[in-house]
């Protein structure tokens, strides 16, 4: 990619499915509540959601350490915020409810750690930009903006810093660069997930995705034009996003690191079957080529694929009612030049199959032609509760000049 710094060391995505980690507590009206029963919080303010079954009629009270506190939110979804910073130690947490029913009450504990932040610090120019970046991609296509989450931006600092600090661990140890391990220094969670909810995040799903050697722009940049990171920028459902960047470039080819931490909000998520392709419709200035260095390497799918190769061209439906996914078709033609010899990805070819999700890609084989227009047709079916549905998605683009 003219212009485009290259990808220093491989990338990762680890992307958190709608709900796939909310904790559903008993009774019939309570639903699920945040943080998590047991949860250890490295924040001292963090938000308390409680969310009621549908359809809800009646009082409900959240109380920490048989205080009441007031809700920021109406039913169902409940959000507290503490009046003040909670002291490090063990709280209980209590929510009632008064329905036609009858009075319901739940009560769970969390820790706060000793070696917890009172606040999360101002955001910093790096974050501003990212935000900036990533809402103009998504303003391209026509979906939400990202609002910063201070959970997201603690997590996503505080993994970039432990990434660095240990270095040479992960170097040497060949460790996924989104697990820590809790006998390294500045542990915080194993997983993305548990990063965040550690500093308090109380969504319905994460995303987290790192580079290596390149700044805030260039990261986006290269998350957008791979094929499983881009899904971690596009997705409808992300509603919020933290962003923290360690050290400095010429000391190492691994720095900067960059970690960027997206949350996603199930009632965000269309439930509906529209799909999102990339480039999209009309747009100018698409980089001509696909570099080597993503992890998992979505060629690693095609038995004598090699880079470079050409731009990634991507549909993708995240409606969650959908769950199914088959391509009948898809070309990318050059125009007035014909068709244009392309590896197609699919769900049934992919191998890491939570990377893709429900979502197909073609990787022209080569790079693309400078300033050129191109157009790409996607045809096949997707299932819902419904059954499966045919569908024709086209994009026409045109490459950028040499």
């Amino acid at each position: 990619m003219k212009g485009r710094a290259p990808l220093a060391v491989a990338l990762l995505l680890a992307l958190g499915a709608a709900a796939a980690y909310g904790y559903s507590a008993p009774g019939p009206v309570l639903w699920q509540v945040a943080p998590q029963p047991g949860a250890t919080l490295l924040l001292r303010q963090v938000p308390l959601t409680v969310q009621l079954s549908r359809p809800y009629q009646g009082v409900a009270a959240l109380f920490v350490d048989g205080r009441r506190v007031a809700a920021g939110l109406p039913a169902p979804y409940l959000s507290y915020l503490p009046p003040a910073p909670l002291a490090p130690g063990r709280h209980t947490l209590r929510v009632d409810t008064l329905t036609a029913a009858g009075a319901f009450s739940y009560r769970w504990d969390v820790d706060v750690a000793e070696r917890a932040q009172r606040v999360v610090g101002a955001y910093d120019a790096a974050t501003y930009q990212a935000l900036a970046a990533v809402n103009q991609i998504r303003s391209t296509l026509g979906i939400g903006r990202l609002r910063l989450s201070g959970p997201l931006e603690a997590a996503s600092r505080a993994h970039s810093a432990f990434f660095l600090k240990n270095l040479d661990r992960y170097r040497k140890l060949s460790v996924a660069v989104h697990t820590e391990q809790p006998s390294w220094p500045d542990f915080v969670g194993r997983t993305p997930w548990a990063r965040d909810v550690a500093f308090g995040y109380n969504g319905d799903g994460d995303s987290e995705v790192m580079a290596f050697g390149v700044g805030t722009v260039q990261a986006v940049e290269l998350w957008l034009d791979s094929v499983y990171h881009r899904f971690g920028l596009i997705d409808p459902g992300l509603t919020s996003m933290g962003f923290g960047i360690s050290g400095q470039a010429g000391t190492s080819s691994d720095l900067p690191v960059t970690t960027l931490n997206a949350g996603f909000e199930s009632q965000a998520e269309v439930q509906s079957s529209r799909a999102v392709v990339w480039p999209v419709p009309g747009q100018a200035g698409v980089p001509v080529e696909f570099e080597e260095g993503e992890m998992p390497d979505p060629l690693a799918n095609f038995k004598g694929a090699s880079y470079p190769a050409g731009y990634p061209v991507t549909v993708s439906f995240f409606g969650l009612d959908v769950k199914g996914l088959r391509i009948a078709s898809a070309t990318l033609q050059r125009s007035g030049m014909g068709e244009v010899a392309c590896h197609l990805l699919t769900p049934q070819v992919e191998q890491n199959k939570d990377e893709l999700g429900m979502s197909a890609a073609l990787l022209p084989a080569r790079p693309l032609a400078a300033g050129q227009g191109y157009q790409a047709v996607f045809r096949g079916s997707y299932r819902d509760s419904g059954g499966w549905h045919p569908f024709r998605v086209a994009t026409a683009f045109r490459t950028a000049q040499a």
